[in-house]
């Protein structure tokens, strides 16, 4: 870059314009205008042009060079023309920018003069289809007092589908070109999604091992169901001796392993991830506002006056993703320790996502905002903007906070919003972030899909892929009568699908059971207890009955025996009654018996 009193050099970022401060006056004697013209193409390619014109306000102060550094880094043909003519620019590639540098052909000299010129290049980095779907990310355009005018123009191939989320919104839509200008793109990136729905088929393979002489039990954590996605099991091999659901809603597959005995599991399974997400069942837990050893927001750290101002996940959101500086030399450690979140805020430019999500939840627990962490499988085509910062696998971390408004469960991502310089993730996420464990209860447990190793770090246990959408099955039940406690009859449901049932259980009442209905959450391959209470019970006599329980509008029969625990009770005390009247009427026989006896002697 040179620098003369009759020179000048413009460095454009697409998306941050970055300039020096010595050069900030001199760039106010230009007045500069863009377009930025992104179609994308089929294939997934994204055509960039940049139209680029300066005007000179005054007439002793031109342009020699100019540069820009572009958020992307996987560029290719590369193009600059300048007055009709190429010119051949110096490219510099770092972690998640590339720089492109060039001198102009010619001076231009005098006030009010125009210089225009273009550069172009194709990229990936910013659509990404997926299945059904397809996501496109622009780096916002920040605003500067140079610039005049700015205009986006997006383009998307004609079979595209009305987008299912676009901010900002366009100022003219023609068909399929998305008109942007103003002051609203200075501000934000340009973010659309296009599909509402998106399906991955996976497979997981969990390697547990039992060094110890003692026969022990041990649990695998599944893939649950979130507000955003739902699982489909199609087959968990061998069978677990139980699944559960706990507090966090982490789907647990229990096996027994023998002494010295090792143990391989795979889980074939397929999700689906939908864009708006689905309301909670129930409120909150207030354990999502408690600090704990990792979530320690009663360290002095967070006692500052910026973070006493953060109140909302909204300001907490925007102040870890400006706060933090992503370490990219940092996930390539073998063995990243889990630091608490003070720490990761003292030691705030070199974070990985951990440390990201932990200030987060830890802020919005402060704050009274309920959060919790989220550790998954997370779809990049490019780690350099979106780093998967786990070692094990290609695992990612992001938080979630309880959105009261919506009633629902909202997952961020402040760590790729930091990565990718601004593209917004609170607002919306994407169809890129698979849920293998949810940490609410515990920041460390349980264990996500891709650390069951059995000691080799370096086996690969997930495949993921995207797959078009498939129709899930509906839950099956089998139903068991289980006992009567007085007036309450237990029935055991058993979830026999790979499917999760949120719903409710009913029951048809006759004359010895009153009409039941309970709402019932039981996880795949495992079961629920369903209770409804007897409006009258049989005195003397067991009653066999047949009954019918509604499940997702299916039937499904149970024999109920009516009167078994309390029947028993009543011939008992029946039987007692009866001794005791006999006793007394002999015991009054006897008396009277000895009475007599006792006149006849005197």
């Amino acid at each position: 870059m040179t620098k003369k009193l009759t020179a000048f050099s413009l460095m454009l970022v697409t998306g941050i314009l970055l300039f020096f401060p010595k050069q900030i006056n001199a760039l106010a004697k230009f007045n500069t205008t863009y377009q930025i013209n992104y179609r994308v193409e089929d294939d997934g390619i994204t055509h960039v042009n940049f139209v680029i014109n300066q005007k000179n306000n005054l007439s002793v102060v031109y342009a020699t060079d100019f540069g820009i550094s572009v958020n992307e880094t996987k560029l290719e043909n590369i193009k600059v023309k300048d007055e009709g003519m190429y010119v051949t620019p110096e490219v510099i590639k770092s972690l998640n920018q590339t720089s492109i540098s060039f001198p102009f052909v010619n001076k231009v000299v005098g006030k009010d003069k125009n210089h225009t010129f273009t550069i172009e290049y194709d990229t990936r980095d910013i659509a990404q289809k997926h299945g059904n779907t397809w996501q496109i990310d622009i780096p916002r355009l920040e605003p500067d007092e140079n610039v005049s005018n700015q205009t986006v123009i997006l383009t998307v191939p004609k079979g595209f589908s009305t987008p299912a989320y676009i901010d900002p919104k366009p100022d003219i839509v023609s068909d399929n070109i998305y008109y942007f200008s103003g002051s609203k793109i200075s501000h934000k990136s340009i973010s659309a999604i296009f599909g509402k729905t998106q399906f991955y088929q996976g497979t997981i393979n969990y390697r547990l091992s039992n060094p110890d002489r003692d026969r022990i039990k041990t649990e695998i954590a599944l893939p649950p169901d979130t507000s955003y996605q739902t699982v489909f099991y199609q087959k968990l091999s061998p069978k677990p001796s139980s699944v559960y659901t706990d507090k966090d809603r982490n789907v647990l597959a229990v096996y027994f392993l023998n002494p010295k005995e090792n143990l391989d599991i795979t889980l074939d399974f397929t999700v689906k991830l939908d864009f708006t997400p689905k309301p909670s069942l129930t409120q909150p837990s207030d354990s999502y506002l408690t600090k704990n050893a990792i979530w320690n927001y009663d360290n002095n750290v967070f006692t500052t006056p910026e973070i006493k101002s953060l109140t909302t996940a909204k300001s907490i959101y925007g102040f870890v993703v400006d706060k933090l500086k992503y370490d990219y030399t940092k996930i390539n450690r073998q063995k990243p320790t889990r630091t608490p979140a003070a720490e990761s805020l003292i030691n705030n430019l070199s974070a990985i996502c951990t440390d990201f999500t932990d200030v987060f939840v830890a802020l919005a627990r402060k704050a009274g905002i309920h959060a919790r962490e989220l550790e998954g499988f997370a779809i990049s085509e490019n780690p350099d903007l979106k780093p998967l910062s786990l070692t094990q696998d290609v695992l990612h971390a992001w938080p979630e906070y309880f959105d009261k408004t919506k009633a629902s469960w909202i997952q961020i991502d402040p760590t790729w919003a930091n990565t990718t310089r601004g593209i917004d993730y609170f607002n919306k996420l994407d169809f890129n972030h698979i849920v293998f464990a949810i940490h609410g209860m515990d920041p460390e447990y349980p264990v996500p899909a891709g650390g069951y190793k059995n000691g080799d770090k370096t086996l690969k246990s997930i495949a993921i892929k995207s797959i078009d959408e498939i129709l899930f099955p509906k839950p099956t039940f089998s139903v068991e009568f289980v006992k009567q406690e007085g007036n309450d009859l237990e029935f055991k449901i058993v979830n026999q699908s790979g499917v999760s049932y949120y719903g409710n259980a009913k029951i048809s009442g006759n004359e010895f059971i009153e009409v039941g209905e309970q709402f019932m959450d039981i996880a795949p391959f495992s079961d629920g207890i369903f209770r409804i209470k007897t409006q009258k019970q049989p005195f003397v006599s067991k009653d066999d009955l047949k009954v019918i329980i509604y499940l997702d509008g299916k039937p499904y029969p149970a024999t109920v025996i009516v009167g078994s625990a309390s029947t028993q009770a009543y011939v008992l005390a029946g039987i007692g009654l009866f001794l005791a009247f006999a006793f007394i009427i002999a015991w009054s026989l006897h008396l009277r018996r000895q009475k007599q006896k006792t006149s006849l002697y005197r």
